[in-house]
């Protein structure tokens, strides 16, 4: 039988058989979306984990350069900053000194006076002050959305710059770029001015400052201590490590410095979440396919007489069973695209909730529509359209003239 023929005879089963149809069509369109939609909300979280880690520690790979004594960390001379970063120059590789204190208070100034500023408005809690150069934007994920982030030119003026995060500017008022405040400084007040605001980040982002780190050494702001960050190649991350102790113990002055790795965990946990949304998706294809085999395996047992009539006109085994199977493949491929729709049209106002209020409120990720998650989808719907076509196939396959004259 030519293709044409089993394509004329499957679409005359499925203008037959409407009820049977109808259920599988429901069934494969449900699996289909569903499994569009933990495979969209896995790539989100998994998202959301690389940007947390980017924006904490730094992008792949990150090194920490550390200089601990006896009684615990101790600062980076800014002779051995300037040493450090001579080397890095030379290597032509990235890095910054990074300065954090926890213990820094911060005041806005108004025309009537001053008021302090917390780090939660309702819930208060600590700031964050971190004193970088401004490569510190390349090293970790560091998104502006409004006014600009530090330049070279920062770390020479007078009045240190900030670059400020979204909870902390909305205690400024409705424009905080540009806004003064002062920073607490050991016996003095020092002046201030936010020339940036940070994107909202995660829900559980810190209430955190960024200044030029030279500004922060000069007046003594924050607990002395210091560490150095690098991001290399993650190729040469191994030799870069080895090269570093090397300049350490000759020209940083440092000694013997601690030297960590930060790649994170976010590839293992990606793999995990991978073979999770896997392991759901084998799930969800062998129950959503149940009852749709059961659907086809009725449909051939009620179609014997005509299975082999068919038989009696010249029809061999291969050719019904192609038949049933094509069948099969173009109800479940029919379901995909309905699932597949259906999940596209609910897609922006479920994103939208996500990003204002769900889970994944404040982050800056892609909501676009899935695209691969969509084919994914239809890949689990060809799968389904196989799997639940091949035993009635064989079973078709093996009717015999002599039962279907008897029956």
């Amino acid at each position: 039988m030519p293709v044409w023929g089993m394509l004329l005879s499957a679409l005359a089963e499925i203008r037959t058989s409407k009820v049977r149809v109808a259920l599988s069509l429901m069934c494969v369109s449900a699996l289909v979306a569903v499994v569009t939609l933990a495979i969209a909300l896995g790539g989100m979280a998994r998202q959301a984990l690389v940007q947390t880690f980017e924006q904490e520690v730094g992008r792949p790979v990150t090194l920490t350069v550390d200089a601990p004594t006896e009684n615990g960390p101790s600062a980076m001379s800014d002779e051995a900053i300037a040493r450090i970063e001579a080397d890095l120059r030379r290597y032509r590789i990235l890095g910054s000194p990074l300065r954090e204190a926890m213990d820094v208070s911060y005041r806005q100034v108004l025309p009537g006076g001053t008021r302090p500023i917390k780090g939660d408005e309702e819930t208060g809690g600590e700031i964050r002050t971190v004193g970088a150069n401004p490569g510190l934007d390349r090293i970790r994920r560091i998104q502006v959305a409004s006014g600009r982030w530090l330049v070279p030119n920062d770390s020479a003026r007078f009045e240190p710059q900030l670059v400020v995060s979204a909870k902390f500017a909305e205690q400024l008022g409705p424009r905080p770029v540009g806004a003064v405040v002062e920073i607490s400084a050991p016996r003095v007040w020092v002046r201030a001015r936010v020339v940036g605001v940070l994107s909202s980040g995660t829900p559980w982002s810190p209430t955190e400052i960024y200044m030029p780190y030279r500004a922060m050494a000069r007046w003594s702001i924050g607990a002395d201590q210091t560490q150095y960050i690098v991001r290399v190649p993650k190729a040469d991350a191994g030799q870069v490590m080895e090269r570093l102790r090397a300049d350490a113990a000759t020209s940083w002055g440092l000694g013997q410095p601690m030297i960590y790795r930060e790649e994170g965990d976010t590839g293992a946990v990606s793999g995990t979440f991978g073979k999770v949304l896997v392991a759901v998706a084998v799930f969800l294809l062998l129950l959503g396919s149940l009852p749709v085999l059961v659907l086809g395996l009725m449909a051939v047992r009620q179609r014997r007489s005509e299975l082999g009539v068919q038989r009696c006109f010249g029809a061999t085994g291969s050719d019904l069973f192609l038949g049933v199977l094509l069948e099969a493949l173009m109800v479940s491929c029919a379901g995909g695209l309905l699932g597949i729709t259906g999940v596209y049209a609910i897609s922006g106002p479920l994103f939208g909730f996500l990003k204002d209020r769900g889970p994944f409120a404040d982050a800056d990720l892609a909501m676009d529509f899935p695209w691969r998650a969509a084919l994914l989808g239809m890949g689990v719907a060809v799968c389904v359209g196989l799997f639940t076509g091949l035993i009635p196939a064989m079973r078709a396959m093996r009717r015999s003239v002599i039962q279907a004259i008897r029956s």
